[in-house]
């Protein structure tokens, strides 16, 4: 073989490159070949169901942007689709903790917070409804964002409930629909 490549290859520089940019292509194609965009995996299921939200902590009135949120984001899964009752699976979700930290203080007043650091805990559960086994149970997820306070502290924290609600959305979708 060696010999072959040699004595293809001998003083004719154009052929080579015409050789590599064809193997080149030729290796590019077949491993393009199988990839896929997405989850390939099949759900075992193709409807869910989201229970009533369950609030532990002290977070008032979360439930119904939470649940709209997630049923959005569930929704925009073409393998999928929420039902109100009757779904093959049910989604149980437990907001377990809402923290609130302080990032940065005033530069005047070191007790006053300039930029607060919210972080919502969630637990999701994931029940078959055909055989009463979970699929996965209390996996928790963690979202947090930052909220610049300024001159009115308190202000920040009910716009950016919205902000959490939607990336924790996302990866209560994630967590549903990858692979286990």
């Amino acid at each position: 073989m060696k010999n072959f490549l040699q004595r293809f290859f001998r003083g004719n520089a154009p052929r080579a490159a015409a050789f590599a940019l064809w193997a080149g292509t030729l290796l590019a194609a077949v491993s393009a070949c199988s990839y896929s965009l997405g989850n390939r995996g099949e759900l075992p299921f193709s409807t869910i169901e989201i229970a009533p939200i369950v609030n532990e902590a002290d977070l008032p009135q979360a439930q119904a942007t939470l649940a709209r949120e997630i049923a959005d984001a569930l929704n925009r899964e073409p393998k999928l689709s929420t039902v109100i009752d009757r779904g093959d699976a049910e989604l149980e979700i437990v907001i377990s903790d809402y923290r609130r930290s302080i990032s940065s203080t005033a530069s005047r007043d070191s007790v006053l917070a300039s930029t607060q650091n919210l972080t919502l805990v969630l637990k999701c559960s994931l029940l078959n409804k055909r055989t009463g086994k979970y699929y996965f149970r209390n996996r928790s997820i963690s979202v947090s964002t930052e909220v610049y306070t300024g001159q009115a502290p308190g202000l920040g924290e009910p716009q950016s409930f919205p902000v959490l609600s939607r990336e924790a959305a996302r990866k209560v979708r994630d967590l549903v629909t990858n692979v286990w």
